[in-house]
């Protein structure tokens, strides 16, 4: 194992808080150095005071981290004092030499036993070296993996091993890993591995693989149509992956990373791999792709036929509203008939009547004297026979795309969607369709004459069919009855859900990942919490009445019947921060370039070609500008015209350097440089864990897009999107743009799992006053 590099596991912040002594306030004194009364009869078998002393201080910080501690009397100076006073009433704490290693030894042994925590052997190394394989094919990102095999160590009492095996152990684990995918992967049939080959060759122009990561834009039929386009060249990869990918043993986290990295890396940098790797990660990007395909255009059908039916509503209103504007005109009409001029012939008569009063009116306001109710439905009719042709540029290549399922068996829905798919599919048009008897009679008796064009009609007209059909669509997936199982938003829940037979082993598999509380049902924890806070309820509660708070200042009322009660306040602790106002002001632009040059950010900004470019590496200035502009939403333009920058530069800089993954990496680099400073920790709410916060910030856009949405509510009349971010200390630690019509609760796996910088986090919250622990989420 020494020949193999050692992997980066922490940064050097971590690794101290990780395996540091630690250093107690005195409310964690006095909760650490409080001994049991099996403590206290162990501590008996001890004959010395500095042995007993060493023997406290080794418990109390076991307590604190399940590790041990080398240290001297002199280091721990404060913690002896506390023990001095508190066990022996003595106040000096001075002791010569050290405790013999011999003695530690022995302490140490008693304090695992204490707490029923395992030595350390060669059967427990390998024990935790087979559980990081297995964390490997769950959480491939090494700090996820990190962080549950410490859950794990917990769980089963075992010591954390020292850093430097932990990353002999990680990196043996990733090597075997590695190895177990590329055997798996090489099984693959020779067809495949060649079509895998092709997205990401390059022989002139650009990659397939670029052209099918490119999302949709706008909802445009240039768009949808390229969309299907990608959707019907990827389906046979698809539905390999979607057999191959479990023989990999790979969960849908690691799948989607494997995909994460396909689709942000340049094509140049995945073609560094080795073959298999390569096929890997085009594999699992195929399959999470298509995914998102077919999310698109489930989208853009749902857009259109809500806009079709608007609009249809629309000029249905404006016709009856038109009904009302033409009364003058018909008594225009009444007046002019009985004064005719005499002699006019059949066809002269009609020309000028129908010159007063239009032809087509007629009909519509003898019902309208009549007092009959104005057909609504009728006159959305007629909208839908003149939009027939949106319905086949539309909505058609997508019924044909998209594998629609109905969440139960024997829906009437999926017979009509059949019944479109075998008529178009073979590629006949309208005019040949005819509606099946047996499919008509479970049509409604009051729905089926608005599908014809005149109600003498034998056959239903198929432009109305059709639409019919899609409006039924639009009703049931936005109830979530209709499905797709082959996409991320629009997926079946119990398509998600696990089979039987791992719930029937989630015990075990809860205790072996180091979560036992999760196969407890919910009414039973939910006992078990309002218990804990009963209890804690009345222990503070009278703890604030026996004066034993002295944050609470407790006053009586003069009846003497009730206490009044207010919180105590330190004077001495100023509200406003001493240290921030003694600095300096200095220009944003500044602070940026004073950043990139300290922690070399510019690096991440690379060219988006690898070949045949002239700049190798961007204009520190320019990069500056660019992410200003786009920062403060004025756009390069207007910032060359406010600076002395060339809009040529800015434009060429924009284009060449600035995306998603260079813009990632940077901000990456930023929020581990914060999480280094000592001033992180003082942000933390609470003191053992990370709390992070995930919420959306809505903000117009200059330029549409397939999310872009439009809301009075918070942006007028201008589209928008929403920036789902997480926040953890006032860092930027990931962000998603989402559209305003989707619930923020669907992106909180991606930003929580998306997580690339070096921050851990514990608990995330939400709006709601939500909380989710990392470890059970």
């Amino acid at each position: 194992m020494t020949n193999l590099k050692r992997i980066y596991l922490l940064p050097e912040a971590e690794i101290s808080d990780l395996y540091a002594r630690p250093v107690f306030n005195q409310n964690e004194q006095q909760l650490y150095f409080e001994l049991t009364q099996v403590e206290l009869d162990t501590l008996g078998q001890f004959g010395t005071i500095k042995t007993k002393v060493h023997f406290i201080l080794q418990l109390a910080y076991f307590k604190a981290k399940n590790q041990f501690f080398s240290f001297t009397f002199d280091d721990a100076r404060a913690d002896v004092d506390y023990v001095l006073a508190k066990f022996f009433k003595k106040t000096d704490g001075v002791f010569q030499g050290n405790i013999t290693r011999q003695r530690i030894n022995q302490q140490k042994q008693i304090i695992l036993k204490l707490f029923d925590y395992q030595t350390r052997s060669m059967e427990q190394i390998i024990q935790v070296e087979a559980h990081i394989g297995e964390l490997l094919r769950y959480y491939p990102k090494v700090h996820d993996a990190f962080r549950q095999l410490l859950v794990y160590l917990d769980n089963q009492k075992i010591v954390i091993p020292t850093y430097r095996s932990l990353q002999d152990m990680f990196t043996q684990s990733f090597v075997n890993e590695r190895d177990r995918l590329d055997q798996l992967i090489l099984l693959m049939p020779l067809g495949q591995q060649e079509q895998l080959s092709e997205l990401i060759d390059r022989e002139d122009g650009i990659t397939k693989l670029n052209i099918i990561r490119a999302d949709q834009k706008n909802f445009t039929y240039t768009a949808i149509s390229a969309e299907v386009e990608k959707a019907l060249e990827l389906e046979g990869l698809y539905k390999f992956a979607k057999g191959f990918l479990p023989t990999l043993l790979l969960s849908k986290n690691a799948i989607r990373y494997y995909a994460d990295i396909a689709g942000q890396y340049a094509a140049s940098r995945l073609r560094r791999l080795d073959k298999p790797q390569q096929w890997l990660h085009g594999l699992c990007f195929i399959y999470y792709r298509y995914q998102q395909i077919m999310d698109n255009l489930i989208t853009s059908f749902m857009y259109h036929t809500r806009a079709i039916t608007v609009d249809a509503k629309k000029a249905a209103g404006e016709y009856h509203s038109g009904l009302v504007v033409d009364l003058p005109k018909l008594a225009k009409f009444l007046k002019w008939f009985p004064s005719r001029k005499s002699g006019l012939d059949h066809d002269e008569l009609n020309q000028a009547a129908y010159k007063i009063l239009p032809e087509g009116q007629f009909p519509a306001l003898a019902q309208f004297l009549q007092g009959s109710t104005f057909d609504t439905k009728a006159s959305m009719r007629e909208f839908y026979l003149k939009s027939s042709r949106s319905f086949a540029l539309y909505l058609r290549p997508i019924l044909l795309a998209v594998p629609f399922v109905f969440y139960k068996e024997d829906n009437d829905i999926m017979a009509l969607i059949d019944l479109m798919k075998m008529h178009y599919g073979s590629g006949k048009g309208p005019s040949t369709f005819k509606l099946p008897q047996d499919i008509e009679d479970t049509l409604s008796k009051t729905q089926l004459p608005y599908l014809k064009k005149d109600s003498d009609d034998a056959q239903v007209d198929p432009h109305l069919f059709e639409f019919f059909v899609y409006h039924k669509m639009y009703r049931r997936l936005d109830k979530g009855l209709l499905c797709c199982n082959e996409s991320v938003s629009y997926c079946d829940i119990d398509h998600d859900l696990i089979s039987d037979a791992l719930v029937d082993d989630i015990e075990k598999i809860a205790n072996e990942f180091g979560y036992p509380k999760i196969p407890i049902y919910c009414d039973e924890r939910l006992d078990a919490a309002l218990m804990t806070l009963d209890s804690t309820w009345n222990r503070t509660t009278k703890r604030i009445s026996d004066g034993e708070n002295l944050a609470f200042n407790i006053k009586e009322m003069k009846t003497g019947e009730q206490q009044d009660w207010s919180l105590g306040y330190d004077s001495l602790d100023k509200l406003d921060d001493a240290f921030f106002r003694t600095l300096s002001q200095v220009e944003i632009p500044s602070i940026m370039m004073y950043i990139g040059d300290h922690i070399g950010m510019w690096r991440s900004f690379t060219h988006m070609k690898t070949r045949y470019n002239k700049k190798k590496t961007p204009i520190v200035l320019a990069i500056n500008a660019c992410i200003l502009s786009d920062a403060f939403g004025i756009g390069i333009e207007k910032m060359a015209e406010m600076s002395d920058l060339n809009y040529n530069l800015m434009r060429s800089t924009h284009e060449d350097f600035m995306r998603i993954e260079t813009l990632c990496a940077a901000n990456d680099m930023v929020g581990n440089l914060i999480h280094l400073l000592p001033i992180f920790k003082l942000w933390n709410i609470m003191d053992d864990k990370m709390l992070a916060d995930a919420d959306g910030q809505k903000l117009a856009t200059s330029e549409s897009t397939i999310q872009s949405r439009y809301s009075k509510k918070y942006l007028g009349k201008s589209p928008g999107l929403s920036i789902y971010t997480l926040i953890a200390n006032f860092v930027a630690a990931n962000a998603k743009n989402i559209g305003f019509n989707e619930y923020e609760g669907h992106a909180l796996y991606d930003v929580i799992q998306g997580n690339k910088t070096n921050i851990n986090i514990d608990m995330v919250t939400g709006d709601n006053h939500s909380l989710i622990l990392m470890g059970e989420a």
